[in-house]
């Protein structure tokens, strides 16, 4: 009994026992690969990440947003600086306009929209008296065509007599009166015709300024008369 506990003891009696491991700090690189992909694929662990990183980008954007005390100061600013132009639009305009004009806005802009109306008359007036003076050097040639005669007349006593008789004196040299434009005051009489004739301009003007000195005359005397 003492051999078979003794023997049993060493290990010989049975012959199937596996060897003892044999201990080492080394593992297989395999199985090393293995558990980190395992270990990366975790859902929950790819989960847990987005989530972070979309927790960080919320707070940033949230902590960027400007507030609504900053907000209202630069809105303030802007329609003050908004303000300042426009007033100092207005005064340019205002120091453009005439003498006395007053500086609020709607009295500016009526007045602006007047004097845009005055300027645009005068530059037709303008336009008008170019083409007559064109016309007029055309009409100094010697020869026919159309012609350019001008009549001024300093204090007259009846322009209406004057101008009839200018007409019957265009009449009667053979010219043909396509436009007249005349001006009648108290002071003074203006007119230009514009004829066509076979004459020269120069002769057309002398015989109008003879007839109406003559017209003149007449009148002179007659009023004297009465």
């Amino acid at each position: 009994m003492d051999h078979f506990f003794q023997e049993l003891f060493h290990g010989d009696i049975f012959c199937n026992t596996p060897p003892p491991v044999n201990q080492s700090a080394f593992v297989p690189y395999e199985s090393q690969s293995e558990n980190n992909v395992n270990e990366g694929c975790n859902p929950r662990n790819s989960n847990k990440r987005m989530i972070e990183f979309l927790r960080k980008n919320w707070c940033a954007a949230v902590g960027t947003q400007e507030p609504d005390r900053v907000r209202s100061q630069r809105h303030m600013f802007n329609e003050r600086m908004r303000r300042e132009k426009e007033k100092q639009n207005y005064m340019a305009l205002h120091s453009l306009l005439p003498h006395r004009t007053k500086s609020d806005k709607n009295t500016i802009v009526q007045m602006a929209a007047k004097t845009i109306q005055e300027l645009q008359c005068n530059m037709k007036e303008l336009e008008r008296r170019n083409y007559e003076i064109v016309e007029a050097k055309t009409g100094m040639d010697v020869g026919g065509g159309t012609k350019i005669i001008r009549v001024n007349i300093d204090n007259p006593i009846s322009g209406i007599d004057s101008m009839v008789a200018v007409l019957k004196c265009l009449k009667k040299l053979g010219s043909r009166t396509r436009r007249i434009q005349s001006q009648f005051s108290h002071q003074k009489l203006s007119s230009v015709i514009d004829v066509e004739t076979q004459i020269g301009g120069g002769e057309v003007e002398n015989a109008v300024q003879e007839t109406l000195q003559e017209v003149e005359r007449k009148l002179v005397f007659n009023y004297r008369e009465s």
